[in-house]
């Protein structure tokens, strides 16, 4: 994928109720050219349509070619399908961490969730598994998860990471009145 492609950088709200606010920066170049948002439910299952359907109503839908998100669990245990929107969105994915991904501690996450609140979270658990088999790859002190080649992530994931972190600043500046804490 050739460099000067716009980035959409998707980052969450503090967990703070039923629903919470989904910001994306997109960028190009390391410049903010835009941003976008919506609203998940905490632990919900509605992220990765959310996230489509943002995306297709917004202006910037036909020249978006990476999604970056921080981890595949948004808004709590919300699991974004990174298959459903690479193939809806005609995107790559590139899921950022600042640990190596450990599927198996979300799965327990989601069996216990199931447990304490009775609610079906098999198809959820059957998308940590499938992603569970994409390239991790270090970078710096990140990781990143992703079908791009090592070079290719590494590319265009400064930029992203750099895109996360100012979405999740401004989301917490705005929820709870100053931002705190680290992506």
């Amino acid at each position: 994928m050739k460099e000067g492609v716009r980035i959409l950088s998707i980052s969450c709200a503090p967990l703070e109720g039923k629903k919470t606010m989904l910001l994306g920066i997109v960028s190009r170049d390391g410049i903010i050219e835009g941003a976008i948002s919506t609203k998940v439910t905490v632990d919900g299952i509605d992220s990765t349509n959310k996230i489509i359907k943002f995306v297709k109503k917004s202006k910037f839908k036909d020249q978006i070619k990476i999604i970056a998100v921080n981890g595949i669990g948004i808004a709590g245990l919300n699991i974004i399908n990174v298959y459903a929107l690479e193939d809806a969105l005609n995107v790559k994915v590139l899921s950022i961490t600042r640990n190596k991904p450990r599927p198996s501690k979300l799965i327990k996450a989601l069996i216990a969730f199931s447990r304490a609140e009775k609610v079906d979270v098999k198809e959820r658990i059957k998308i940590v598994k499938k992603i569970s088999k994409i390239n991790i790859i270090k970078l710096d002190r990140f990781y990143a998860q992703t079908y791009f080649e090592k070079k290719e992530a590494e590319k265009f994931y400064k930029e992203a990471f750099n895109m996360l972190r100012i979405a999740h600043i401004m989301l917490t500046a705005i929820a709870k009145g100053e931002s705190k804490g680290r992506l």
